[in-house]
């Protein structure tokens, strides 16, 4: 399926002929059976508008998330997940500012007056 030499040197059949050796074929049919998918959906473009509905939602996400764990940190007394929560806490935190900061570009990408973000400009 993947082209990929596998076991015993086998060469994976075309798409859809995996060999049962093709570890990289078992996986995206399992994948593709388990969600239900019978194929890949072809590539669509996405307006910035889009995008930044993407974004934001991807915000509000990593914002609950972000709730979640501070609550957790305010009720822990154990030391290491103490220390594992703010590690946590302190790798979504540039996360979420980053995606508010794109969901603001790509939402006013077109607009005349707009002044960019210095970081997201050539």
């Amino acid at each position: 399926m993947c082209g990929d030499f596998h076991r015993k040197y086998t060469v994976c059949r075309p798409p859809g002929c995996a060999p049962r050796g093709c570890l990289r074929g078992l996986r995206r049919r399992t994948l593709l059976s388990q969600s239900g998918l019978s194929a890949l959906p072809a590539p669509q473009s996405m307006t910035l508008a889009q995008l930044s509905k993407e974004y934001e939602a991807s915000a509000v996400l990593l914002r609950k998330r972000l709730r979640l764990l501070r609550q957790k940190l305010s009720q822990e007394t154990d030391e290491e997940e103490i220390w594992h929560l703010k590690r946590r806490i302190a790798e979504l935190t540039p996360m979420l500012t980053q995606m508010n900061e794109l969901a603001e570009l790509t939402a006013r990408y077109y607009e005349r007056g707009y002044y960019r973000n210095e970081k997201y400009t050539l």
